[in-house]
């Protein structure tokens, strides 16, 4: 009899523990799977950079209004037809235009003698309106440094282009001309950004330089500016341009390949529609084959 009680006891125990390792393992259970799920969680929360550019480049951003600072400027000097601005450069101030393209060389914006001179618009554009507005708007601005140091004077600052990250953070470029509505306020896309010798005639405005009663440039011969400055451009723009846009092309000297005085430092960008919804980067990758000087 005591045998049979001490079976029943022993069974009984070994009934208790079985529960006991049952019931930890249970509860044990949820901890072992946490670090699985946290994973899991993990996984998803970090945005790929990607994912990331993917959404700043669907933020948009507002056009600045530089109607009332060209209002200002050109009531000091009636040669000033524009105001030009790019965001986080010293890039913003008042075009000038004169009879020819010397006046201003050494002349700031009001007139006065100044070493790195003003930016200046080539005597041969068109600044009525937007409509009439030249097909290709050519302006100059010195760039004085023989070290091309980017934090210099006037279109020294053109030379911040020439990195990839302040390229892709700065798609456009805002420059407005004398006028009474919104339709003087101008936005520029850039499409590229080059280095180039002056045998690439891409400050062209006019059929024929020597006989500018012929009109402007044809949407052919724009074309071939484009691609020119495409197959020249540090960089493969995501934006469509045709020969029948208008351009704007902001020109200066580059000391890159030494003290050479036939190599230029270029941004072009197209006219934007008024509506064009503006967007904070812009699309962009390395041109690996891009046409280099020599």
């Amino acid at each position: 009899m005591k045998g049979i009680l001490k079976k029943a006891m022993a069974a009984a125990l070994v009934a208790v523990m079985v529960l006991s390792m049952s019931g930890c393992t249970e509860e044990e259970q949820p901890q072992t799977n946490q670090p699985q799920q946290q994973q899991q969680d993990d996984g998803q929360q970090p945005e790929t950079q990607q994912e990331q550019e993917e959404q700043s480049q669907q933020q948009t951003v507002t056009a600045p209004s530089l109607s009332q600072q060209l209002k200002e400027a050109k009531a000091k000097n009636d040669d000033i037809i524009g105001w030009l601005k790019i965001d986080d450069l010293k890039v913003d101030g008042a075009v000038v235009q004169a009879e020819n393209n010397t006046k201003y060389e050494r002349l700031n914006e009001w007139g006065q003698y100044s070493w790195t001179g003003t930016y200046f618009a080539d005597y041969e554009c068109n600044f009525d309106s937007r409509e009439s507005l030249s097909k290709n708007t050519v302006i100059y601005g010195h760039n004085v440094d023989f070290n091309d140091n980017r934090d210099g004077e006037r279109f020294s600052q053109l030379l911040y282009f020439a990195d990839e990250e302040f390229a892709k953070q700065h798609p456009y470029v805002y420059f407005t001309i004398d006028g009474d509505d919104k339709s003087s306020e101008m936005v520029w896309e850039i499409f590229s950004v080059f280095y180039t010798t002056t045998d690439f005639d891409y400050i062209r405005i006019n059929k024929d330089y020597r006989n500018p009663q012929e009109g402007e440039i044809t949407d052919a011969q724009l074309m071939n500016i484009i691609k020119g400055a495409q197959e020249r451009s540090e960089y493969d723009y995501e934006v469509e341009v045709s020969g029948e846009d208008k351009i704007l092309t902001l020109s200066t000297c580059s000391y890159k390949y030494g003290r050479r005085k036939d190599v230029r430092f270029v941004v072009m960008a197209k006219l934007l529609d008024e509506d064009a919804v503006l967007h904070t980067q812009a699309k962009l990758t390395q041109n690996t084959d891009k046409k280099t000087v020599e």
